[in-house]
């Protein structure tokens, strides 16, 4: 499969869905079934927004990747 394009709408909806759910780190599996956009564009999307953008990536102790958006941004935080 190509590297699929992160376009702004796709950027956006990823970016929304974790700014507004505050306080909650997602996995790829909870963004991929929150977007219905398949798992392995999902996670394309997600490296990039990650190193290039605003969503923050961790690693659980137990090994999963998780995202969220920085708690600064959060929505209703200001």
């Amino acid at each position: 499969m190509s590297d699929p394009k992160l376009t702004g709408d796709r950027a956006e909806e990823i970016i929304n869905l974790l700014r507004d759910n505050p306080g909650v780190s997602q996995t790829l599996g909870d963004i991929a079934d929150a977007t219905g956009l398949p798992i392995e564009v999902v996670a394309a999307h997600l490296v990039d927004l990650a190193d290039n953008g605003p969503l923050l990536h961790d690693v659980t102790p137990d090994g999963v990747d998780v995202y969220h958006f920085p708690a600064d941004y959060q929505r209703g935080t200001t």
